[in-house]
């Protein structure tokens, strides 16, 4: 089942009643610029990564077709709220500020905080009080952005994308950035990063755990999607997206 890409503007009112012999209707909010879990691929026009070949399996198995809808991550969790979608499958880190607010299904993906800087500030970070009273770089609306902001002392730049706020470290505009690692570990591989002459300081600076998310009390649902991630692991289809992705076997 592939993801097909489409506009925000084209969002309509779609409800989970589904016909006897079609699959019904998942409206799925996402960050689409977030790799290695979602992104668009440009060659194809159609959302990849991670996150989506997870969604796509589990789709399968609880008999949902997907239809996905990209939008900044600050307004998914409203968008939940207010119906306008029906999940969240975002890389969606499970605090527990969010989890107030949103339900959330068993964790699919260990994550973990650390810290990307310019290489000249390597020896210089290894702890978040090594970032006290700094300017940091943040993705507006992300977990490493709630951290840092605990953090005393700093102010902080925001950006639409952890790219964004990459290139901005790199040009000497923040110091660093809390952002999730395999992020941070997956941007670094990439052709783009060898000239930005940034570091990931390989230190966890809090344990964080992935889910997909969907409105407060969405008991139904949320059961189907932990049935079918369940399932998903048990048949070894999880161990593949995670090898095709990362390497190694998942968690």
């Amino acid at each position: 089942m592939n993801i097909k890409k489409l506009a925000a503007t084209a969002m309509v009112a779609l409800s989970l009643m589904g016909g006897a012999n079609a699959a019904e209707v998942l409206r799925i909010g996402s960050e689409t610029v977030y790799p290695p879990f979602e992104f668009l691929d440009s060659s194809t026009g159609e959302y990849v990564g991670f996150d989506i070949d997870l969604l796509d399996a589990v789709a399968a198995k609880a008999g949902f077709e997907p239809k996905i809808f990209s939008m900044g991550l600050d307004g998914i969790v409203p968008a939940l709220q207010t119906g306008s979608i029906d999940v969240a499958v975002s890389a969606l880190s499970m605090t527990p500020e969010r989890m107030k607010r949103v339900d959330f299904t068993r964790p699919y993906y260990d994550a973990g905080l650390t810290v990307m800087t310019r290489s000249d500030n390597n020896d210089r970070i290894e702890s978040a009080k090594d970032l006290e009273n700094k300017l940091l770089c943040a993705e507006i609306g992300s977990s490493g952005a709630l951290f840092m902001s605990k953090i005393p002392g700093v102010k902080i730049r925001t950006f639409n994308s952890a790219a964004e706020a990459f290139m901005e470290i790199s040009q000497g505009g923040c110091y660093a950035m809390v952002n999730d690692r395999p992020v941070n570990e997956y941007f670094l591989t990439r052709k783009s990063a060898k000239n930005l002459d940034l570091k990931e300081i390989p230190v966890i600076l809090k344990s964080d755990q992935y889910g997909f998310a969907v409105r407060k009390g969405n008991k139904e649902l949320l059961d189907r999607l932990n049935k079918a991630l369940d399932e998903v692991r048990a048949d070894g289809t999880y161990d593949k997206i995670y090898q095709k992705w990362f390497g190694g076997k998942g968690a």
